[in-house]
């Protein structure tokens, strides 16, 4: 069993390598204008199987992390007090502060496993993370995460925009399309989206909606209206497979993702599911040979 392990080890570590050296270039080779991608986070859907949570996303620079959720089916990910029933895995917020890619918690708040349910309880779950928000002020936070997501077809967002308006700032939530190159997103957005809330924009490269190179396309038409600043995208780790499963993505299919958003802030989901140790090793291998005198920082 070892010996077929370091064999599959190898035939990996070969592949990567080669995968590096047809797609990394050289210093001198690279544009002097080109920026590299800033990953500056790390998403993790909580689950008894990730807890607590374990990774080297640091190498990558990321120094973010942001649990999507404190609260879901009613009981809490984390061991603060807020009067709900706890999972039988959970975790110290400040302690995980300790993690050198986690000096910044956006602290997603209170959600639902499915989307449908969550959205017809959108104003629920905003009143329930008033209390997780309550009961975490002593705590140094970056923000919150409002973990309902919306994309075009909710003809009920109106309601998104109003559980919005009760939380604090800086308050971030997520969007997507299921169309590969979606017209009059930024109408949309604009019509209901609160003003001072930033914007996470799903790739829809894991999910196959879209390419890396058309993602950023719909990423800069919505930058244009709302602000560089506001809207940052989220590169998919992961991959279909039969059966409606996801795999990790390969190391070099985040890289064609990193390629595609140069210049840009980015944040990965998810870490602890779908980018493992050699994953992280091998891209940020990679970074270096491409990007040499960029150094990769957590900022």
């Amino acid at each position: 069993m070892l010996k077929i392990r370091l064999n599959k080890s190898t035939i990996f570590i070969t592949l990567a390598l080669s995968t590096l050296l047809f797609l990394g270039g050289c210093i001198h080779r690279l544009k002097a204008d080109v920026q590299p991608p800033q990953i500056e986070g790390m998403f993790w859907q909580p689950d008894l199987a990730t807890t607590p949570p374990s990774g080297n996303w640091d190498l990558l620079g990321v120094s973010t992390f942001v649990p999507q959720w404190s609260v879901v089916q009613s009981k809490s990910w984390f061991d603060h007090e807020i009067g709900l029933q706890k999972w039988d895995k959970n975790i110290n917020l400040q302690q995980l502060q300790q993690k050198p890619w986690a000096q910044h918690i956006l602290l997603g708040l209170a959600g639902e496993y499915d989307e449908k349910l969550a959205r017809s309880k959108v104003l629920q779950l905003a009143e329930n993370s008033k209390k997780i928000i309550d009961n975490t002020k002593l705590i140094p936070l970056k923000g919150y995460y409002f973990p309902v997501e919306a994309d075009p077809t909710w003809i009920c967002v109106n309601d998104l925009a109003k559980a919005i308006r009760t939380l604090p700032k800086p308050l971030w939530i997520s969007i997507y399309s299921g169309e590969q190159a979606p017209e009059h997103l930024d109408t949309w957005l604009k019509s209901w989206l609160p003003s001072r809330t930033g914007v996470f924009f799903q790739d829809g490269v894991g999910v196959g909606t879209r390419s890396p190179q058309q993602a950023r396309i719909v990423l800069e038409y919505l930058q244009k209206e709302f602000g560089k600043d506001n809207i940052i995208i989220v590169l998919e780790a992961f991959r279909p497979v039969k059966g409606g499963k996801f795999r990790s993505a390969y190391p070099w299919e985040v890289i064609e993702q990193l390629k595609a958003y140069e210049g840009q802030k980015v944040y990965i989901f998810d870490g602890p599911h779908y980018m493992n140790r050699m994953t992280v090793y091998t891209v940020a291998l990679w970074y270096k040979l491409r990007y040499g005198a960029h150094t990769i920082k957590a900022s």
